[in-house]
């Protein structure tokens, strides 16, 4: 397996007619989620083995200027072979009828195929365009030619659906770097302290961060009013689990808990060290 097949897994397609821009309809403003990718691994009764899960799931946010993000994973396992695709994205959104145009400023993907020896990233600025529809609290995103079934994406599950509504419980911040440390590949973490990061409700969220410098800033949104643990990681090897070599949170690195904080929360304070 190559890593082109992966990146066959996510829709984007090229029309030669660009899209108009186009004012963003607050019913299509705010978040939207895809899919679900376990992060427990299952018995293969063929090979006797445990493996790792197999998902895609991606979250959309889009605001009132057009402006947008999303940010997703593709988990894909075959026999023995377990390949992985983290994608993030932001840009802008533009309308004409029912197609919808994602234009990226930014992009950055990283992934595997089989084994993170194997790894590869990409920054290529692509379009992703797509017929829309929404049904209530359901947005259907499309394959302009009609060759693929659509892809369904839901407002979050802890909140209401109303874009105004998602905007409330937000925790924001700043993560500090080492120094010639990049901030690509790294994601800020926000995990509800009752039910835990391998939660598989929806409750946990989390944000990629692209930027340059030694500090970032972050933005974590649509959680619920009770506490979480904010964390950063950078799974340095690959593992898909926090181990020794990792980049972590400074409380982590020291096998300590991570910042507890009951949204709204502003000005959280991270610092990136090595898991020793």
């Amino acid at each position: 397996m190559n890593s082109r097949p992966l990146l066959a897994l996510l829709p984007a397609l090229l029309l030669a007619a660009p899209a108009q821009a186009a004012a963003v309809p607050a019913s299509l403003q705010g978040q939207w989620e895809y899919g679900y990718v376990s992060p427990i691994e299952y018995y293969d009764p063929s090979t006797g083995k445990y493996a790792e899960g197999s998902g895609t799931s991606e979250i959309i946010r889009i605001q009132a200027d057009g402006s947008y993000e999303r940010n997703g994973i593709i988990v894909v396992t075959t026999y023995g072979c377990t390949s992985k695709l983290l994608t993030t994205s932001k840009g802008k959104v533009s309308l004409n009828g029912n197609i919808l145009t994602f234009t990226p400023t930014t992009v950055y993907n990283k992934g595997y195929t089989c084994s993170p020896s194997k790894s590869y990233e990409t920054r290529e600025l692509r379009p992703s365009v797509f017929t829309w529809k929404l049904s209530g609290d359901t947005l259907a995103l499309g394959d302009p030619k009609g060759e693929s079934r659509d892809s369904l994406y839901n407002r979050p599950r802890t909140l209401g659906a109303s874009a105004a509504g998602q905007k409330v419980r937000r925790v924001t911040g700043m993560l500090s770097l080492p120094e010639g440390h990049a901030a690509q590949g790294v994601a800020v973490i926000a995990c509800r302290v009752d039910r835990g990061c391998g939660a598989e409700d929806g409750s946990v969220r989390f944000v990629s961060l692209t930027g340059s410098g030694r500090q970032q800033s972050f933005s974590l949104d649509n959680l619920d009013g009770v506490p979480y643990e904010i964390l950063a990681w950078e799974d340095t090897n690959g593992s898909g689990l926090p181990d020794a070599g990792d980049w972590v949170d400074s409380a982590s690195a020291r096998g300590q808990a991570g910042v507890t904080v009951t949204p709204p929360v502003t000005d959280v304070f991270l610092k990136l060290e090595q898991w020793k």
